[in-house]
């Protein structure tokens, strides 16, 4: 089990026995799926044709809207035969591993990470590499990826803005990475879950270094730009001849995606654009996360975009596991970066209704500031 899905179980726990908690792990918008989503779901419940079997890879129009969607930020215009709509990102992961990696093959994976990506690498039979940033960063260069590159380097992953960081490769920090797995013939597997709702434009690999595009998996979904994390809808996109072999993986493992969560999905990418406002909120939000955590030397890395905040730690405790159980003590709860491969750090989501965020850091903040002492 993953260690947030672990927290939510634990913050469970303690409010069926009366403790006020205050949860930042959580890993998706506080805010109801728009009303002309759910509508459109609800239509598409109504037709019989959605009742039973569709497509493995996705129905036609959604794979040609997530097509339109991603051809602005990739190398060459794209169509539906170079998408495959999958149960969320994380099915969109281990298909897309499923298809390009034999085992012994090394992915490198930089830290900090999301938790699924080295998993999905072993269930696919590779070796997740962990990259780790040069001392005091959270971004990686080439000269890391070359530390760890070995014969069998196969592929890298990419996360930008990032999960548990919020930070963004600028163009050109990102031209660098996809120059070296150019040269060295690294497959690139980018994960954009989060790329809507950047705080500033987010370049996307096809957009900074078109020789990728043969080499280059796009990952995404609907779930947090449009508060949508219940109805699993993402995909993968890049090549025909990978989306076919994935296609294939699926095709005998979960067949095709919910056809009323994908006309859901259709109503999300084709309708009225939620996601300028959701950033509007998340932005006040960080904002209302400053003005806590900067006196307290807590906000040297503010995210780029994503909803969270990764502090540093290590000035009031050496060991951010410690101090996550402790805080959960005291209804606090949080993830400890050790989970993320960033020892002495912790995540913290803010999304979250402001009142109840401002209340959680205050608590938190005097947690941490009676220990300093």
């Amino acid at each position: 089990m993953s260690p947030t899905a672990t927290l939510r179980q634990r913050a469970a726990r303690l409010r069926s026995e009366g403790v006020q908690v205050f949860d930042f792990s959580a890993g998706e918008l506080d805010l109801p799926t728009p009303a002309h989503i759910v509508t459109a779901a609800i239509d598409a419940a109504r037709k019989p044709e959605n009742h039973h079997y569709g497509p493995t890879g996705g129905e036609a129009r959604l794979r040609q809207a997530i097509a339109d969607r991603l051809t602005p930020r990739a190398t060459t215009p794209l169509d539906d035969s170079n998408v495959l709509v999958t149960h969320g990102a994380k099915q969109a992961l281990f298909n897309t591993f499923m298809a390009l990696i034999e085992p012994g093959d090394e992915v490198l994976i930089p830290a900090p990470y999301w938790v699924t990506f080295p998993s999905s690498v072993r269930l696919a039979g590779g070796s997740p590499v962990i990259v780790q940033p040069s001392a005091g960063e959270l971004k990686i260069t080439p000269d890391n990826l070359e530390a760890a590159r070995t014969p069998s380097t196969r592929a890298m992953v990419l996360c930008s803005p990032n999960n548990p960081t919020g930070l963004v490769y600028d163009a050109s920090e990102l031209r660098a990475l996809l120059t070296w797995a150019a040269k060295h013939g690294v497959w690139i597997v980018s994960d954009e879950t989060y790329i809507d709702l950047g705080f500033r434009p987010v370049p996307a690999p096809g957009q900074v270094e078109p020789g990728v595009s043969d080499r280059l998996i796009t990952v995404g979904s609907v779930s947090k730009s449009y508060a949508m994390t219940g109805w699993r809808v993402g995909w993968m996109s890049g090549p025909k001849q990978v989306i076919d072999a994935a296609a294939a993986v699926q095709s005998h493992t979960t067949s095709n995606v919910s056809r009323i969560a994908q006309a859901a999905a259709l109503a999300a990418l084709t309708g009225p654009d939620v996601t300028a406002g959701f950033r509007a909120i998340l932005g006040d939000r960080l904002k209302a996360c400053q003005a806590v955590l900067e006196p307290l030397g807590l906000f040297r890395t503010p995210p780029d975009g994503a909803f969270y905040v990764f502090p540093d730690i290590r000035g009031f405790a050496p060991d951010d596991v410690t101090v996550a159980d402790r805080l959960l003590d005291s209804g606090v709860i949080t993830v400890p970066g050790a989970s993320f491969g960033a020892p002495g750090h912790l995540r913290l989501s803010f999304a979250i209704a402001e009142e109840h965020l401002r209340s959680g850091l205050s608590t938190m903040a005097e947690l941490l500031d009676g220990w300093a002492a």
